[in-house]
């Protein structure tokens, strides 16, 4: 190491040791020794200091789990949609936050975090999304140099807590899905024939829920038999809004209906707009498909107390209303529809999303795929007998 040790004589006739240095890649001065050589052993300690990073600005400030997570919220905002990070901020608040009040980053060992993550899986059914939170937020942690290594990376994560049995199926077999729009029509032919359309819309289409009651009548070509997804409802801090943005590029698409769906729609076009006539409009002041009591959309959760009556109707356990969209791919997949053309319908971005719904076929169908497989075996065993005979 090149170092010039400069002196000056102070107005005591005392020297004073001093020298120009180079740390962090920031040129500094040092002042105020004795004599060369406790300036020289100042040099050298300051490189070795450098070296070892145990420099003052070297040094990260300790900072508090909450401090970082609030920066890391603020950068998430900007990342996602409106209503994907409403759901991120109130799992942080009411799982992430309370736990970690008061701790520093370090303060994390892995035995305190495989306690968190215990805590967490037996209180919670998606526990893993909130851990996700954590991960994320120490992941960050370890590139700011704030700790060395995240202490969540390597948690056994427990068998989640099992969900409540009110909505014990994730979709419906045909058969099933048959049962529950008969139960629908049953229930909403008379009043509220819209219910029985939105159901069938659904199970036909593999839309999501958002994306049908943002439909307007603009959107529905009963002539050509086509439907276009151009925007979705969607919940921000003021409540619900029609969002011009589908949810991802994929979810901007147009979907050819069948005869009955483009029957059931036109039967309620004149329906709705015979509702209007009655209430004294020429024509229809609503431009929505499916239309609220005040002209408006409906909100989110209105279809699920819908679903719960059909269920009950028809003798089924209610499903979530997103499982009629794994209903349509599954039934999609049976008939034989291609890849590319499940993910067109279903409006995936990622293909992957869709090879996953590929890959969790019924269980009707594995039984089929073994008993066609059996019989096949069986027959060419026959044949080859039959040849040896």
């Amino acid at each position: 190491m090149t170092m010039k040790i400069k002196s000056k004589t102070l107005k005591d006739g005392l020297k004073s040791y001093y020298f120009r240095i180079v740390l962090n890649g920031k040129p500094t001065h040092k002042r105020g020794f004795n004599s060369h050589r406790e300036a020289v052993n100042a040099y050298r300690a300051y490189k070795v200091a450098e070296a070892n990073g145990q420099l003052e600005n070297q040094q990260v400030k300790r900072i508090k789990f909450n401090e970082l997570a609030a920066e890391w919220l603020a950068m998430k905002e900007k990342d996602v949609r409106p209503s994907t990070y409403k759901k991120i901020e109130e799992r942080y608040n009411l799982h992430v936050y309370p736990y970690f009040k008061g701790m520093y980053l370090d303060e994390i060992t892995p035995i305190k975090a495989q306690k968190f993550v215990n805590g967490l899986a037996a209180k919670l059914v998606g526990y893993t999304d909130s851990l996700d939170i954590v991960n994320q937020v120490y992941k960050k942690a370890v590139q700011y140099g704030y700790v060395k290594d995240n202490p969540f990376e390597n948690v056994d994560k427990p068998r989640a807590k099992k969900a409540p049995s009110r909505d014990t199926m994730k979709f419906y077999e045909v058969e099933q899905l048959r049962q529950f729009l008969n139960s629908a029509y049953q229930l909403y032919n008379k009043d509220h024939y819209e219910r029985y359309v939105f159901f069938r819309l659904l199970a036909f289409t593999g839309m999501r829920k958002g994306e049908a009651l943002a439909l307007n009548w603009d959107d529905i070509n009963l002539v050509d038999k086509t439907l276009s997804i151009s925007k979705t409802v969607i919940t921000v801090d003021s409540g619900e809004t029609v969002s011009e943005e589908a949810k991802t590029k994929a979810s901007n698409r147009v979907m050819t209906l069948d005869n009955d769906t483009v029957s059931a729609l036109a039967e309620w076009k004149l329906r709705q707009h015979e509702l209007y006539k009655a209430l004294g409009y020429d024509s229809s002041p609503c431009s929505y498909v499916f239309n609220s009591s005040v002209n408006s959309f409906i909100s989110l959760g209105k279809p699920r107390q819908w679903c719960r009556s059909v269920a009950k109707t028809a003798g089924l356990p209610p499903i979530i209303i997103h499982g009629f969209r794994h209903t349509y791919a599954t039934l999609a997949v049976q008939s034989g529809m291609d890849i590319k053309q499940l993910q067109y319908q279903l409006g995936h971005n990622d293909v992957h999303t869709t090879l996953q719904i590929y890959a969790e076929v019924t269980n009707k169908q594995k039984t089929e795929t073994a008993s066609i497989f059996a019989n096949f075996v069986n027959q060419s065993n026959q044949i080859s007998n039959q040849e040896n005979d």
